[in-house]
This record gives structure tokens, C-alpha cells and sequence, in this order.
């Protein structure tokens, strides 16, 4: 082990690599280490990088041969040690195990030095060092049924998968995974979330079928499972390495890991910046285009049911269909469908399991319906689920709020400028949110309409306008959030770690903000850390019951407030979506 210190800088750095074989036991240490780094970045799927040099005729061991401690069969544990005047100690910090992903190295005759690239262990999972899945073709079904009566026996939970993935393919037992599903069944989110998981069974549930071809990785795998919800990120703890499966911070009650009286101790350095260039304030996205089992374009609407006669729909519904139907007219309040005198069944919208609202549906225009069919105490309980127009397309605007600009009577025939009512018709769009944040640089309002369309790929798997809305509603988050930020160098803080809140004051700034860890960097050479932040914004209110009226008109600035009426006010507290 050696230590790295630098002339200028009163302080002394020690990293410390234990080797440690198939069984994660320690077989040696590496020493002669003269310069290293490490990066973490929250947005890439291999978190943790490392390098380091060091010269191998030190030891015998650092060599590149099979019984060397640099060999491919090896894996190690980095800590870096920083030394405490007072006790005349090292205080040691966990970064992780890595294995390697250059095993050969760079070796400098000039310098007798060897630099060893590692990444953490990630990568035994995405096929660079295993995790590749041969010639077979794994699936995940959304529910189990009884092969005689097509009853549901039993709902498939996203968090079993991403177990049975884990234990199955990658043989790895120590892990943390959290529930994975709809944010208002999440405690984080909702003080009632016990009864919204009773009243929507199938919150946490796998949506469709997922099916993997051979060739994939157990990566790959995983992480379609973590991107069925948004906000979820999946990593290898630097401490115990159990992989973790949890939620990131999105509300502003998430609570703060670092705060700006301490950054402000430990600042060397401050670079703001904005890309201009990548800030988009609407999401549009296209997801997949719907095969429909069964179609009519012979409708009729009466008693707010929609009747049709569908030739080959013999006997009764089934579960799992999907039936398209062209509508003949606008539908009131939890309407129903009947499909050839089978009976009349609720149509349901398939994210917040509730009735559809008063015209969801617009006459002459084709949409999608999905029959779910349940055993419940022995009787069948079917509903119809609205999916969508038959491909599914949904928006998302972020706005400031405003009233002059705002269409908060929607009976008018001439909608206002960014209204709701002007972007359903700007881009041929049912489906249409606004997100409300009223401090927020990147508001339509401020900017104009900067779009990001969002289709192919893994967008074709989105099947139904519901699904599309929050994922749009998660992209355009993501686009006027990375955008805000700020990196700043500070003293060395080897415990950091990305998707961290943390609290900060801008040098020249009147307030501090809340921002999050989007990626660090630790020069042990220098004894620097560089942090890359940005501006926090909540994705989702927490859904308090005692949220009252203090909570709700505080995430507005007073100007804003000065525009609104009472009654538009009154709207706003009732979360009214204009």
C-alpha cells in the first residue's frame, strides 16, 4: 500500500484494494499503488468505475499471469483512507467491488507502471464478463389462469420477477428489492396507501406478458422490469454489495443527505451551466399500436351503454380480449360496454382502476378495450379497460399555472392559448396533462413549445394511453431537470453517491435550492471530489390527507398567486387539471 501525497495539500490519501476469489474471500492486497480515480454516474447502468496504476515489480504477485492477483477469475474491493490529524488515524471509506474489464492492462516501459481498469459488478450481469443467456427464450406471464375456466388463479408481481431473475439466471441471493408499481400505492407518496393496494389489486403486477429471446442479457432483463414504472433505479450497494432495486427521490419531503452549510465548508470551486440545447417542455409519446381481437364499426349508444353485435364473439366474454369499437357518440360518466347481449360491463381506465369520466370518449373516432375477467367468491366480476385510440398516444406540457393562459372555462368554443383543450387540438391528442410547476425556467409560458417526440423501441411496448400519459409525464421531468445544473469541486467526500438530495446556495444567489447527485468523480491524487447536480423538481406531491391549503398554495410564488381567482384557486387545491 501506498500513500499519495501531495506537497500542497496538507492532507494524505491511502487507497486500499483487497483481492478476493469466486467465494468474495480476500486472497491478497494490492499495494504499490501510485494514482487512482473513480466516477459514479446515476444515469448510466454500470454506476461505479475505477482505475489505478501501479508499478508491478513491487510485488510478485501483480503480474498478468493465471495465479496473479490481476487475473480474470479475480475481483476486488477498493477503500480509500483519509487521514485524521487529531487521532493520527486512517478513517477508511467503502467504494464498491469491481471486477475487472481490463485485465491486460497498459504497461508504460518508461514509467514501469500498469494501469487496471475495473467497473462494479454490473457488468457480471450485461455480458461483458457473464450475464448472456443462451438458446432459450425466457417469459414472464402476467397471471396465471385455471386452463378450464380461464379464472385468474394468481397475478405476477414485477418484484418477484426481478427475484426470480436474480436468483435464477444470476444465482444472486443478497439483495434489496423494493415494491415496484404505481406510485399512490407507494407509503413515500400516500398515507392511505394500504387501502389504495386493497382497492387496486393489480398495482404492482406485471402489465403484459415479457418475453426474452436468446442472446439477451440478465441485465437487459432487469432492467425492462425496473422500466415498467419510472423512478426507479437499480445498483450494487458500496458497502455490502447487495443489489438494490428502490425508488429515487421525487418529492420534496424526500429527505436531504448533504446540506448547504456543509457543501459551502467543503467548496473549492462552483461551474453553473444550462444546456439550452436539450431542454424540451412537452412530451409526446407514441406507444404501441393496438391489435385488436374482435372489431365493429355498428355501435349504438343508449342508457350510456355502447352495444355492438360482433360476429365470431360467440358464447360470453373472455378474459384477455381486446375488442375495437368505433364510437357513435360522447359517453357520460361510467359508461358500459355490451358485446352480443353478453351483459353490461363498466369500462374502467386501466392506471387508477376508476370509472371513465365524462367524455373519454369522442364520437366517431375507434378505441381499444381490454375484458378482464375475475373469480371473485365464486362469481365473475368483468370490466372493460379503456386503452386507448388504437395507437396509443398521450402528452405531457410542463406549464407555469397561469390563469391568463389557462382554459379554466372549458365550455368555450375558442380554447386559450396553452390550455389544455389547445394542445389536444394542436396535436390530435385525447389525452393531454399538464404538470403545474410555477417556478420552474423551462415553462411553455417562458420558453414557447419545445417538443420531444418519443416512439419505436421500447415505447411500442406502452398499451395504453394511461401508460403513455405517466411515461410522459416522467420524460418530461427528465428533460427539464438535467438540464438545470450545477458541478462544483469540493474537498474529498468519498462517501457520495448519485440520487442523493442535497441542499446548496449558488454563489450570488438570494436562496438555496434543493438539488440531486447526478454523478461524482474522486481524483485521489488531487484529494478532490467534482459533484454534478441538478435542480430538483418533484415528479409527484405527496398525497397527505393533512395536506390542506398552507401545503398546496406553497409550491406557487406569490406573483403567480396574485393571478388567480378564488374560485381558480379553489380549483387548484382540488389538484383541478386545467
Amino acid at each position: 500500500m501506498l500513500v499519495l501525497q501531495q506537497s500542497a495539500v496538507p492532507q494524505t490519501v491511502r487507497l486500499k484494494i483487497e483481492v478476493l476469489d469466486s467465494s468474495q474471500q480476500i486472497v491478497g492486497t494490492i499495494s504499490g499503488i501510485v494514482s487512482g480515480s473513480m466516477s459514479v454516474s446515476g444515469d448510466a447502468d454500470i454506476r461505479r468505475t475505477a482505475n489505478f496504476v501501479i508499478h508491478p515489480t513491487l510485488t510478485e504477485k501483480i503480474r498478468l499471469t493465471e495465479n496473479s492477483l490481476l487475473w480474470l477469475n479475480k475481483d476486488i474491493r477498493i477503500y480509500v483512507g483519509l487521514y485524521n490529524i487529531r487521532t493520527k488515524q486512517y478513517k477508511y471509506y467503502p467504494l464498491g467491488t469491481y471486477v475487472y474489464t481490463d485485465a491486460s492492462g497498459t504497461y508504460d516501459a518508461v514509467t514501469n507502471s500498469l494501469t487496471v481498469n475495473c467497473a462494479d459488478f454490473m457488468k457480471k450481469l450485461d455480458g461483458t464478463k457473464n450475464g448472456q443467456l443462451g438458446a432459450l427464450t425466457i417469459r414472464y406471464p402476467a397471471y396465471e389462469e385455471n386452463e378450464e375456466t380461464g379464472e385468474i388463479i394468481k397475478y405476477n408481481t414485477i418484484r418477484n420477477a426481478v427475484m426470480e431473475t436474480l436468483e435464477n439466471l444470476a444465482r444472486i441471493t443478497n439483495y434489496r428489492i423494493d415494491d415496484i408499481g404505481e406510485y399512490k400505492a407507494m407509503p413515500d407518496y400516500n398515507d392511505d396507501w394500504e387501502k389504495y393496494r386493497a382497492e387496486n389489486e393489480t398495482w404492482n403486477v406485471i402489465p403484459y406478458d415479457q418475453e426474452f429471446s436468446c442472446g439477451c442479457s440478465v441485465l437487459s432483463i432487469l432492467t425492462a422490469f425496473r422500466d415498467l414504472y419510472p423512478n426507479y433505479e437499480m445498483f450494487f450497494d458500496m458497502e455490502t454489495n447487495a443489489f438494490i432495486c428502490q425508488l429515487k427521490p421525487m418529492c420534496y419531503e424526500d429527505d436531504i443527505f448533504l446540506d448547504n452549510n456543509f457543501l459551502q465548508k467543503v467548496l473549492i470551486s462552483e461551474n453553473t451551466g444550462i444546456d439550452m440545447t436539450t431542454v424540451r417542455n412537452i412530451c409526446e409519446v407514441w406507444g404501441q399500436v393496438i391489435e385488436v381481437d374482435f372489431y365493429n364499426e355498428e355501435c349504438i349508444y343508449a342508457d350510456n351503454i355502447y352495444s355492438s353485435s360482433i360476429e365470431g364473439y360467440e358464447d360470453e366474454y373472455y378474459n384477455g380480449d381486446i375488442i375495437g369499437l368505433k364510437i357513435p357518440a360522447a359517453n357520460q360518466a361510467g359508461a358500459q360496454l355490451n358485446i352480443n347481449n353478453f351483459g353490461a360491463i363498466s369500462i374502467y381506465n386501466e392506471t387508477d382502476e376508476t370509472p371513465i369520466a365524462s367524455g373519454e370518449l369522442e364520437a366517431g373516432k375507434i378505441y381499444a378495450f381490454k375484458i378482464k375477467k375475475e373469480r371473485i367468491e365464486e362469481q365473475d366480476s368483468i370490466r372493460a379497460y379503456l386503452l386507448g385510440q388504437w395507437q396509443v398516444h398521450a402528452i405531457n406540457v410542463l406549464s407555469n399555472g397561469k390563469a391568463d393562459q389557462l382554459d379554466i372555462n372549458s365550455s368555450n368554443s375558442e380554447c386559450k392559448l396553452y390550455s389544455r383543450e389547445y394542445f389536444k387540438k394542436l396535436y390530435n391528442c385525447e389525452r393531454v396533462d399538464l404538470t403545474i410547476i410555477a417556478d420552474s425556467p423551462f415553462t411553455v409560458e417562458k420558453l414557447g413549445e419545445i417538443v420531444d417526440v418519443k416512439t419505436g423501441n421500447e415505447y411500442d411496448n406502452i398499451t395504453s394511453d394511461d401508460l403513455a400519459a405517466d411515461r410522459a409525464k416522467w420524460e418530461n421531468w427528465k428533460n427539464c431537470r438535467l438540464t438545470d445544473n450545477i458541478t462544483i469541486t469540493t474537498a474529498l467526500l468519498p462517501f457520495l453517491d448519485v440520487n442523493k438530495k442535497v441542499s446548496y446556495k449558488r454563489s450570488g444567489a438570494d436562496t438555496e435550492h434543493q438539488y440531486i447527485i447526478n454523478s461524482v468523480s474522486h481524483d485521489f491524487a488531487g484529494f478532490t471530489s467534482t459533484i454534478t447536480m441538478y435542480r430538483f423538481y418533484p415528479l409527484y406531491e405527496t398525497l397527505l390527507k393533512e395536506s390542506g391549503t398552507h401545503k398546496v398554495l406553497s409550491e406557487y410564488a406569490n406573483n403567480a398567486l396574485n393571478q388567480y381567482t378564488h374560485e381558480q384557486l379553489t380549483a387548484l387545491m382540488s389538484k383541478k387539471q386545467y
